[in-house]
């Protein structure tokens, strides 16, 4: 089964364990396909220091014409390569790794966040509570203005936990929504929005009966 939080975001998370895998990307196949030979061995001429100076003293014996020397530092390259090439599939293979875990899921929007399974009871507690809160007030802010998305008044809410410095700790969190008065934040956006619709409701009055309007 495929579950794509994209089907309802406002009201859907995903998570995933820090040890778990996307299984979007095979890392061996990967290696085998971007990083062949041809660049493995590119890789380890530049970053190599024994194979840097193997090269130098390659150079130096060809344009010195002493066949012998050439192909000893030859035969020694091949043997530093072939020694350096299952080091560098290994990094490789991790690095491609990485891409298949939470780092990446998270970078990309896949999921919320990585969560450590030993602690995921304790965080998800704190987060249902959290959102609960939230879903509360995003409610109360819809109310004082009807014409307000679920959306827009979850990112104002956001807004208000991040200007307290809460929106990266549920527990704070639920602590700040249970203390702070929201009432008059609300109360707030009611103003706001009643003044929004006097303002339409004036401007589709005919001039003559602007003034009028006003007394």
């Amino acid at each position: 089964v495929v579950i794509d939080p994209s089907i309802n975001p406002e009201q859907m998370e995903m998570y995933a364990d820090v040890e778990s895998r996307g299984g979007i990307l095979e890392p061996a196949g990967i290696v085998e396909v971007k990083f062949r030979a041809p660049q493995q061995k590119e890789m380890m001429h530049r970053l190599d220091p024994v194979l840097k100076d193997l090269d130098a003293m390659l150079d130096a014996s060809s344009s010195t014409e002493v066949n012998t020397t050439s192909e000893d530092m030859e035969a020694q390259i091949k043997a530093r390569e072939q020694k350096l090439a299952p080091l560098y599939t290994q990094i490789a293979c991790e690095f491609a790794d990485l891409h298949d875990r939470t780092g990446r899921m998270e970078a990309k929007g896949v999921i919320r966040k990585g969560l450590e399974w030993k602690r995921s009871r304790e965080f998800f507690y704190w987060r249902v509570r959290s959102r609960l809160l939230c879903q509360e007030l995003e409610r109360e802010v819809c109310a004082a203005d009807p014409e307000m998305s679920l959306k827009d008044a979850k990112q104002k809410v956001d807004k208000w936990l991040a200007g307290a410095g809460k929106d990266q700790d549920d527990k704070a969190a639920v602590a700040f929504l249970e203390d702070a008065p929201f009432a008059s934040r609300v109360s707030s956006v009611k103003v706001e929005a009643t003044k929004r619709r006097l303002r339409a409701l004036y401007e589709e009055l005919p001039e003559s009966e602007r003034a009028s309007a006003l007394c």
